[in-house]
């Protein structure tokens, strides 16, 4: 099961991080051409400087004399410099080198006439340089004489540069991509609210809490919650028509019943006529408890039946006195029923009546709650186990006891309905029930006690969730 806040968060994160890639791209492409720019320009500038510097006597390219750049002064500097003629055959003659090349030389380019060649990040003698060459013609009396005026500088200036501006951009869009994560946080917190509140209010309605939803939600929740409530009304209004209707039809059927009942009938007819009366309110009984099991409801009130478990075993000790039963019933603390009180003790109620009725010497009830883990849902499922040592029940016959109007003794009294009065409440509770051997240890082999070297007991372990 996703989260909504995670989700919406996860998105609009990953569309931050590519906003600000993006962004981080631009910006070093941007601050990257700014730095070649800038470099060219330093070039440039360089150029019209040593060439304000050459001079043209009788023909002959004079070296500059005076540099204004002390760099290129400075043996194996970050800045060089190179002057060199060229024939009307193309052959090219190195003229001067800045002292910062020492005895190296850059690599010769032409160029168009006029034109600056600039060419960057250029590897050269295991360094990266980057370069701008110029081809100009000088006017004398005795014609023109061309040369090529180059200038390179050492790339790693620019790229310590612009690895500064990397690192502070980086920085900057940390701060601010954190910021407005933060910031993402609570506005999806403030804009989520109500659907937490929605949340919240529902969880309370489970537990029993309260019994509707607020109705002051903005306009996109505001129409779930009234549907909601539209809901819990008409399920509480449907459950009550049903007890009421059910109630209605048994009291309807008592009159007829005991009006038949009171008939003289002829002694022929009223061992018959008795039998099938009986035959009709044991029917009319077992439909009507079968009808009015509730059975699980999303929405419903945790219920404490600690005290009236405690009373059916009183009762069913009080009535099976004369046994000498000994009786264990353990109740763990804080145990509660997300259900009908009326469905609780139908199922308890049948099982405890079966234990006392079978048993010989003794009686185990324990009721727990079940922890189903971190996943599972706060409405945590009850189980009770139920356990005698009376004759037990045949492993071929366990699925039969579930069956309706099946009885495995016909000297007990009873109409064989309770145990499937108790697969219908558990089914419709999604529960489960299982009938084993009993694993009492008090009384098993006990010389004092016959039975417990006979009785195999039956053990009754009923879930409802």
């Amino acid at each position: 099961m996703y989260s909504l806040r995670r989700r919406l968060l996860a998105s609009a994160t990953l569309l931050l991080l590519v906003f600000l890639g993006v962004m981080g791209f631009g910006l070093n492409r941007a601050f990257e051409r700014s730095v070649l720019s800038a470099a060219e320009d330093t070039l440039r500038n360089q150029i019209l400087l040593l060439i304000s510097a050459v001079e043209v006597i009788d023909g002959e390219i004079v070296a500059p004399q005076v540099l204004a750049e002390p760099r290129l002064l400075q043996p194996d500097s970050d800045m060089f410099a190179q002057v060199y003629a060229f024939s009307p055959d193309q052959t090219q003659t190195l003229i001067w080198r800045s002292p910062s090349l020492l005895d190296r030389t850059l690599p010769k380019q032409r160029g168009r006439l006029g034109d600056f060649k600039f060419v960057s990040s250029r590897a050269w003698q295991g360094i990266t340089i980057n370069t701008t060459t110029l081809a100009v013609e000088w006017e004398t009396e005795g014609g023109m004489v061309p040369f090529v005026v180059q200038v390179a500088e050492s790339n790693v200036v620019y790229q310590r540069r612009l690895a500064r501006y990397q690192r502070q951009v980086g920085l900057w869009l940390a701060f601010f991509g954190g910021a407005l994560v933060v910031l993402l946080l609570g506005i999806l917190g403030w804009s989520l609210k109500p659907l937490e509140r929605v949340r919240r209010q529902i969880n309370e309605i489970e537990e029993g809490k309260r019994q509707r939803f607020d109705e002051d939600y903005p306009t996109e929740v505001s129409r779930l919650t009234q549907n909601l409530n539209q809901l819990l009304n008409f399920e509480e209004q449907r459950i009550e028509r049903q007890k009421e209707v059910l109630g209605n039809l048994a009291h309807s059927l008592k009159t007829p019943i005991a009006v038949l009942k009171g008939l003289n009938y002829s002694e022929k007819l009223k061992s018959e006529t008795s039998e099938q009366l009986a035959a009709m309110q044991t029917i009319i009984d077992y439909q009507l408890q079968s009808a009015s099991a509730v059975g699980r409801r999303r929405f419903t009130k945790a219920i404490d039946v600690s005290e009236s478990s405690r009373q059916v075993i009183r009762s069913l000790e009080k009535l099976h006195l004369d046994k000498g039963l000994a009786v264990t019933f353990n109740y763990q603390k804080g145990t509660v029923f997300y259900g009908d009180h009326g469905d609780w003790m139908e199922v308890l109620g049948n099982l405890c009546d079966n234990a006392f009725k079978w048993a010989a010497s003794e009686v185990y009830v324990d009721i727990r709650q079940v922890d189903l883990g971190e996943n599972a849902s706060h409405k945590k499922p009850v189980v009770m186990t139920i356990q005698d040592d009376g004759p037990g029940i045949d492993k071929s016959r366990r699925d039969a006891v579930l069956q309706r109007g099946v009885r495995l003794d016909v000297q007990t009294p009873g109409h064989g309905l309770g145990m499937d009065i108790v697969k219908n409440i558990v089914d419709a509770y999604n529960g489960t029930i299982d009938i084993q051997e009993a694993d009492l240890k008090t009384n098993k082999n006990d010389e004092n006690n016959p039975a417990s070297n006979s009785n195999k007991g039956t053990k009754f372990t009923v879930q409802l969730n």
